[in-house]
């Protein structure tokens, strides 16, 4: 997923792509007081009804920008449909598919001039997905997803990635985020891959326009991590079950198609999730419970044989970790289990979203 950049100048200067702690955007002149974004708190989108018909196809282009709204800042996208010719330069930010190499990618214009004061902010974003050399779902079934035992990949998933730059972010290839592997970045429980903004998006999203006025709580757990860079993005894996020392992983084995891992019965093993504060505010004392199910959907039903509390969980700084757990002597040997967790077991927080909070890792009993 590429950028195609263009800048609409009287005089150009420099242009800086700048962070802070993780999430990335641009900057007129280097100037971090001058970040490159839209003069107000929403835009539109206008999805070509040519490229994405009515029905699952539509639906799926709009759940990806939905996807991207639900972040602690005001701004937010909003989407209608056209018919019609499309084109970048036309002043609309629209949305279609053509045949071209990556598979989606945004055509970002924006200005960055002096002229009897500094002027400088976001003029058109569109959005263009691959319309030829691409195998897409509209599913969020992990039997369709690629990432998982599929062959397709999401829409929805390149969508979210898209319109990060509509926001004005940038690529991030030094933590885990939407914006560097989103065709790895999942809220997954059960049958169920869902895409998502996150913490790493959710923070820059809050430097480039502030904070919404009402409440914006939501932690979250995944089974995603990052696991290096390719160029400018993050590359992204699974987690792993660690031994009771955390300096090695234990073996590794292929169950219902995911990767998992053996354990032994009366074992310390250190499982590995991601945890996201997606919301505006630290959250202290966070509590979790680690759990064993019989599947892959993790739930309070299931059996618990762990837990503890996260001292601090910020909104600006994806926080992979291990946890201990003791694996029970009653389990059957031989057999397939899932090994999951459940983030703000107590419910003492008041999110947006409770959905997110539980991820599994796929573990073999001997």
């Amino acid at each position: 997923m590429t950028i195609t950049k263009s800048l609409l100048t009287l005089a150009i200067m420099a242009i800086c792509s700048n962070s802070a702690m993780a999430a990335s955007w641009l900057e007129c002149n280097g100037d971090s007081g001058k970040k490159i974004r839209w003069g107000g708190n929403s835009t539109s989108a206008r999805i070509n009804t040519g490229s994405f018909p009515s029905g699952s196809v539509l639906q799926s282009a709009q759940r990806g920008i939905n996807i991207t709204n639900t972040n602690p800042s005001p701004f937010s996208i909003n989407h209608t449909t056209e018919s019609g010719g499309v084109g970048s330069g036309n002043g609309q930010n629209e949305v279609w598919a053509a045949s071209i190499s990556p598979p989606g990618e945004a055509r970002m214009r924006y200005h960055c001039y002096w002229l009897f004061g500094w002027h400088y902010g976001l003029d058109e974003v569109d959005i263009v997905l691959d319309s030829t050399g691409r195998s897409w779902t509209t599913s969020q079934n992990k039997s369709s997803n690629f990432a998982y035992t599929g062959t397709r990949r999401p829409i929805d998933a390149v969508i979210v990635h898209e319109a990060g730059h509509y926001l004005g972010l940038m690529h991030v290839n030094w933590e885990y985020n939407v914006m560097g592997d989103s065709w790895r970045h999942h809220h997954t429980n059960g049958n169920t891959a869902r895409t998502y903004f996150g913490e790493d998006a959710s923070h820059g999203a809050g430097v480039l326009y502030g904070s919404q006025g009402s409440s914006f709580n939501d932690v979250s757990a995944s089974h995603w991590r990052r696991t290096g860079a390719s160029g400018e993005y993050s590359s992204h894996g699974r987690v792993r079950v660690r031994n009771s020392t955390n300096t090695g992983t234990l073996q590794g084995i292929t169950i219902a198609g995911e990767p998992g891992y053996r354990v032994t019965r009366g074992n310390v093993v250190r499982p590995e999730f991601t945890i996201e504060n997606n919301g505006k505010q630290t959250h202290s004392n966070v509590t979790y419970g680690i759990y064993i199910s019989t599947n892959d959907y993790i739930s309070y039903g299931d059996t618990r044989i762990g837990g503890g509390s996260f001292g601090s969980i910020h909104p600006a700084d994806v926080y992979t970790t291990t946890v201990s757990a003791i694996i029970p002597n009653y389990l059957n040997a031989g057999q397939h289990y899932w090994m999951g967790i459940i983030v703000d077991e107590d419910n003492d927080i008041s999110e947006v979203s409770g959905s997110n909070n539980r991820a599994y890792i796929p573990i073999r009993v001997q």
